[in-house]
């Protein structure tokens, strides 16, 4: 057992920030990258909405972009801090089917991701 060791000691101790610098590095960072999701949602429903002639899209909180598809259906796409997911319900009230869109993390493009996603929707509904 090493005397100079307390059950408390920390060895990183000596680089921490103080707790009103990291809490405020923490909050810039938290709005830098939801800032950043927001509008990258904003811009798929855009691109998403050149893809589907006819349809309504949109985005709103939490995060999703909602398609409502010229045929009726309603598709509910999970967004960038989701993952992507779809939902979608044929006819209003009826039971949603989710549809995986292969995306991978790390693309940001907007028409790419649409284009993803526009191809699911046309080949599903």
């Amino acid at each position: 057992m090493n005397p100079n060791k307390h059950d408390d000691y920390d060895p990183l101790s000596a680089f921490e920030l103080p707790p009103d610098v990291m809490s405020s590095t923490l909050e810039h960072a938290i709005s830098d990258d939801a800032g950043a999701t927001h509008e990258q949602g904003h811009a798929v429903a855009t691109a998403l909405q050149r893809a589907l002639k006819g349809s309504s899209v949109e985005f709103g909180f939490p995060g999703i972009v909602t398609a409502h598809l010229a045929s009726g259906a309603v598709a509910r796409c999970g967004g960038p801090a989701f993952g992507w997911l779809v939902d979608v319900e044929r006819k209003p009230g009826a039971t949603s089917i989710t549809l995986e869109v292969s995306i991978p993390d790390d693309i940001r493009d907007a028409k790419h991701i649409a284009d993803a996603l526009a191809k699911v929707l046309k080949s599903y509904v």
